[in-house]
């Protein structure tokens, strides 16, 4: 019995460990967990709103928005995929944690571009346990108001080891009234890009 089980586990890690890579992230009708848009890194570029209301308020009112109007921002649709599910509360409270005196810029030059190691150490902030699978997050980079430009990472991770599998830049146009819109709306011009196309593209077509 216990060699079974023993031999049963085995076999479980080693499909796990096949199942996450870059094909079977971007796979069409596979699963994903998404857990919202992570802005521990960003920069907000003159957004019209303090630091600290963006932390308090915003990044979590951007963040439910995702979940309230699911339809309008279906990743499932956007990234093909059948089952999503939504974990937020992870990232939200990292959210809730941010140096506003970092998050704060007067100009796009203050913008720091985030290296696969700063991507990788966000996501291993992420409570993981008793998760398997894909996870998905966008990592925000840049809120830049006068350049009109939301800019992101697009990443999927596995579980629960929150091992990077695939990072990629993406970019949104803002727009709509009030700031919890208005940034939401960058999210939402991904998600209408095209992205999955794009992706499948670029590491599929190879």
């Amino acid at each position: 019995m216990f060699k079974f089980l023993l031999v049963a586990i085995c076999i479980q890690i080693i499909v796990a460990a096949k199942a996450q890579t870059v094909s079977d992230a971007l796979k069409r009708g596979s699963a994903v967990t998404f857990f919202g848009i992570d802005f521990t890194k960003a920069k907000g570029v003159l957004i019209g709103a303090s630091s600290t209301e963006m932390r308090d308020k915003y990044f979590l009112a951007i963040n439910t928005l995702m979940v309230v109007e699911q339809q309008k921002y279906d990743i499932g649709k956007a990234l093909y995929k059948s089952d999503v599910k939504v974990e937020l509360r992870t990232v939200d409270e990292l959210n809730q944690k941010i140096d506003t005196s970092y998050f704060k810029a007067y100009s796009s030059s203050e913008i720091v571009p985030l290296d696969k190691n700063t991507i990788q150490s966000i996501v291993r902030q992420y409570n993981l346990k008793d998760k398997t699978g894909i996870g998905l997050v966008f990592i925000a980079e840049s809120l830049d108001k006068p350049g009109k430009l939301g800019t992101y990472y697009l990443v999927y991770f596995s579980m629960p080891e929150g091992n990077l599998i695939l990072s990629e830049k993406v970019y949104g146009k803002p727009g709509g009234f009030g700031i919890r819109n208005f940034w939401a709306a960058s999210i939402y011009s991904i998600l209408k890009s095209d992205i999955q196309l794009k992706l499948e593209k670029k590491y599929l077509s190879k």
